[in-house]
């Protein structure tokens, strides 16, 4: 459990940097784009993660679940094989996906952003698409090394040049610095990455044959279709929404969604970097062993709620004053949106820690199916809760979508391992949930003028307990089980106390 944290906290001192960085680029962007050109800047950022999920074809994370273990017992011929059938698939994959974008950059143009009019700014996405493909294998390659300490400072780096080029592009272009911005973050998140690299891990140790290289694709391949494939309906589906916002709303309603999931996705930017490089590695090198499994699900779900829970419900306690703040008093109707996706995130990094295990136990078949599921689910909810609630059916769907994910994994995880619940989890999660559904219905309440103290209050009589488990635990060096429990089962006393 310590290893786990002490990754943690070392990828989150990145991720601390990025966050700050990213509400400084989201308040100039805010300023100078308006909510309509903030829309476009999102929709062109979704084309190039959506393009470069396909043409990556899951080759970064095929290195870290193929190559992890020949790394751990230093099969040089084997990794040396992995690293140069990465690149030759890189070459094909992007060759191919130029073409396309070119010739049918009109269509594309209508499909990613609502008109064929901006068919030139998608085909220059095109450059954006291959150094974004490129940087994501570098990473892959350094995270299949498990170099935490380098990826941190990659993160660090990237979102501190990232933050200058793209902030420097819209105040001195405008609108017309958006594709420049664009293109220029790849770039640098490619150049970044690549000098990591070089330096962390070097070149190929050996020379791999023909014949190597071939399995080593060949490998790829049958990891990377089943992958891709899952997360065009999981991951995908969330990188197009705001594709589908534009044609059920409008640019200037993308601009809303994605001022909301910008911080819904950004202040626990640190979890899901440490769940792609830390967590999923370890789960890699125990997917055989179902009692490690089971042991390793519960101490990172137990982790994701310490760490998580007290800044959901603190950062849910102050969202009226929040997107204000950090965009401007035009991007208010992102209030509604974001309040109902961060209760949404409990679910989400809950059902996180059951998928990964899934992907690293189970094989890409049956984490294709729960994406599906997981997919197919978010259209409807979107499609439905749009049409019958408008804007704030966003952040309604989002829930929807991960409630229904969560017990999706888990019926799924629970088939092939016996994951049982810790008694700390459990408390925990259901703590969590109650406590965001009561800050979240107190407006409609006679107690609406005071929705934020006790929003506070709440947050912070989760967040000292945390605080405390994290204290005992990995400084003091004791067992915080007991002190989890009983700060929890406190915390819920008192929350029954205030909703009766």
């Amino acid at each position: 459990m310590k290893s786990i944290f002490k990754a943690t906290a070392v990828l989150s001192g990145s991720s601390v940097v990025s966050i700050l960085l990213s509400l400084v680029s989201a308040k100039v962007m805010a300023l100078y784009l308006q909510p309509e050109g903030y829309g476009y800047y999102g929709l062109l950022q979704s084309f190039v993660a959506l393009s470069s999920l396909i043409t990556g074809f899951g080759i970064a994370t095929g290195l870290v679940r193929v190559g992890a273990s020949a790394i751990a017992v230093d099969d040089q011929m084997t990794v040396s094989s992995l690293r140069r059938a990465a690149w030759v698939l890189f070459g094909g994959f992007s060759s191919v996906a130029a073409i396309v974008i070119a010739l049918f950059r009109h269509s594309i143009s209508r499909l990613a952003v609502g008109t064929p009019n901006h068919a030139s700014a998608v085909l220059l996405m095109a450059i954006a698409l291959v150094f974004t493909v490129g940087g994501a294998i570098q990473t892959g390659v350094l995270n299949a090394y498990h170099r935490v300490g380098a990826l941190a400072r990659y993160g660090v780096a990237n979102a501190v040049l990232n933050a200058m080029v793209g902030v420097s592009f819209i105040l001195t272009m405008h609108t017309r610095g958006i594709v420049p911005a664009i293109i220029g973050g790849s770039i640098v998140s490619w150049g970044v990455s690549g000098y990591m690299l070089r330096r962390e891990v070097g070149p190929v140790k050996v020379r791999p044959g023909r014949s190597d290289i071939f399995r080593a694709v060949q490998s790829l391949l049958r990891f990377g279709g089943p992958y891709t494939a899952s997360m065009l309906i999981g991951t995908g589906v969330q990188l197009a929404l705001p594709m589908v916002v534009v044609h059920l709303l409008s640019t200037e309603s993308v601009g809303y969604y994605r001022s909301a999931v910008a911080i819904s996705v950004g202040y626990l930017g640190f979890l899901v970097t440490a769940m792609g490089q830390d967590y999923y590695p370890r789960l890699s090198a125990v997917g055989n062993e179902p009692g490690a499994l089971v042991k390793l699900i519960n101490e990172q779900h137990r982790l994701v709620m310490v760490l998580a829970v007290p800044m959901i419900l603190g950062t849910l306690a102050v969202v009226p004053v929040l997107i204000p703040l950090v965009y401007s008093n035009k991007f208010s109707p992102a209030i509604d949106i974001l309040e109902w996706q961060l209760i949404g995130d409990i679910f989400k990094f809950s059902s996180w820690t059951m998928s990964f295990a899934i992907l690293a136990r189970c094989g890409s078949l049956t984490y294709f199916i729960t994406e599906l599921i997981g997919g197919t689910v978010t259209l409807m909810s979107t499609w439905i809760a749009v049409r019958w609630f408008g804007l704030s059916g966003l952040g309604i769907s989002f829930l929807v979508s991960y409630i229904v994910y969560y017990a999706v994994v888990w019926v799924f995880i629970r088939r092939t391992v016996p994951l049982v619940w810790s008694a700390t989890n459990k408390r925990m999660m259901l703590t969590a949930v109650a406590t965001a559904l009561v800050i979240r219905i107190l407006p409609a309440t006679r107690f609406a003028n005071l929705r934020t103290p006790v929003a506070l209050a709440l947050a912070l009589a989760l967040g000292i307990p945390s605080l405390r488990a994290i204290y005992r635990e990995f400084i003091a060096g004791e067992d915080t089980g007991a002190g989890m429990h009983l700060g929890t089962e406190a915390t819920s006393t008192r929350l029954s106390e205030i909703v009766n």
